[in-house]
C-alpha cells in the first residue's frame, strides 16, 4: 500500500499526541500534520490533500462536523475517524460517513483496528471499488439508528444469509470481523464489536469480555466461577469464560433480571 497522508486534528494536547504515536507505530502512514483547532485543519488539507483524518468533535471555532462542512470541494475528501470523549455524537458522525468512532479513552487494540478499516477503504477507493462498501457502511448506520437491530444480511462464498438476532447465542470478536453463533452455524462479518454491540438490545445481550457478547435467551446458567470470573453455559453446552474486568458490570446485570424476569436457571 501506498504511504497514507494523515492529519491528527485535536485541541487536547495530550490526546493528540497519543494519537501521534500510535500513528507512527505504523510505517504505511505518513503525518502531514497535528493540528491544535479546525481552522488548522483546514489550512492544512489546502496546502495538500490528505487521505486520512483523525478529528475531534468539540473544539474551539470550528467543531468537526463544521470542518468536514468546509472542505475543498471537487476533490476526494479525506476518510475521517472521529475521536471524541463523547459517544452523543455517533449518529452524526456517520451521517458524514465517518470511517469510524473512537470513544476517549480507548484501547490501542481498537485504535489499530480502526486504522485498519481505513486502510481498507483507502485501498478500495484506489481501486474504484468504494461504492459498494460505502453502502454496506451506511446500512449498517440505518441498523443501528433503529430502536434495536433485529436481523443482519451477511454474505459469504456468494450466498447471502439473513441471521435474526434473536438466533445469536453469542458475538465474538475475530481481528477486523465479529462472528455471529447460532446453533445451526457461525457467519462472519465485517463489522467492529463496538458498532454491533450499539445496535442490540442491551437487555438481551450482555458483554461479558472484550471479545465476547453473549445473548442472555440463549444462556441454560450462570455461574461465579472465583477469580472475578463468571462461566456462562449455552443452550448448545458451550462454556463462555467472562473477562476479570467485566465482574461488577455482569453482576449488576444478573441482579436486574432476578429482580425482572431472568432466565431460568441463572445463579450467581
Amino acid at each position: 500500500m501506498r504511504s497514507i497522508r494523515t492529519i491528527v486534528v485535536d485541541d487536547e494536547p495530550t490526546a493528540r499526541e497519543h494519537v501521534v504515536r500510535l500513528l507512527k507505530a505504523d510505517p504505511d502512514i505518513r503525518i502531514k500534520a497535528e493540528c491544535r483547532n479546525g481552522m488548522e485543519a483546514l489550512e492544512a488539507i489546502q496546502r495538500e490533500p490528505v487521505d486520512l483524518m483523525y478529528l475531534d468533535v468539540q473544539m474551539p471555532e470550528l467543531n468537526g462536523f463544521e470542518v468536514l462542512k468546509r472542505l475543498p470541494a471537487g476533490e476526494d475528501p479525506p476518510f475521517v475517524i472521529f475521536s471524541t470523549a463523547y459517544d452523543r455524537y455517533a449518529l452524526k458522525a456517520f451521517d458524514f460517513r465517518a470511517v469510524d468512532y473512537l470513544l476517549k479513552p480507548f484501547e490501542d487494540d481498537r485504535f489499530y483496528e480502526s486504522l485498519s478499516r481505513a486502510k481498507e477503504f483507502i485501498e478500495l477507493r484506489d481501486k474504484k471499488q468504494l461504492a459498494g462498501r460505502l453502502m454496506e457502511l451506511v446500512q449498517g448506520h440505518l441498523n443501528a439508528g433503529k430502536d434495536h437491530t433485529q436481523e443482519y444480511v451477511v454474505k459469504e462464498k456468494g450466498r447471502e444469509y439473513r441471521v435474526a438476532a434473536k438466533d445469536i447465542l453469542w458475538i465474538k470478536a475475530e481481528g477486523n470481523y465479529v462472528v455471529l453463533q447460532t446453533m445451526a452455524r457461525r457467519h462472519s462479518l465485517r463489522m467492529t464489536m463496538s458498532m454491533l454491540e450499539n445496535g442490540l438490545d442491551p437487555a438481551q445481550f450482555l458483554r461479558v469480555h472484550r471479545s465476547y457478547l453473549v445473548n442472555m435467551a440463549h444462556v441454560r446458567s450462570t455461574r461465579y466461577s472465583g477469580n472475578n470470573e463468571f462461566t456462562f453455559i449455552m443452550a448448545n453446552g458451550k462454556h463462555l469464560l467472562s473477562g476479570r474486568n467485566y465482574k461488577e458490570h455482569i453482576a449488576k446485570f444478573l441482579v436486574a433480571r432476578e429482580d425482572g424476569e431472568g432466565p431460568q436457571g441463572t445463579k450467581r
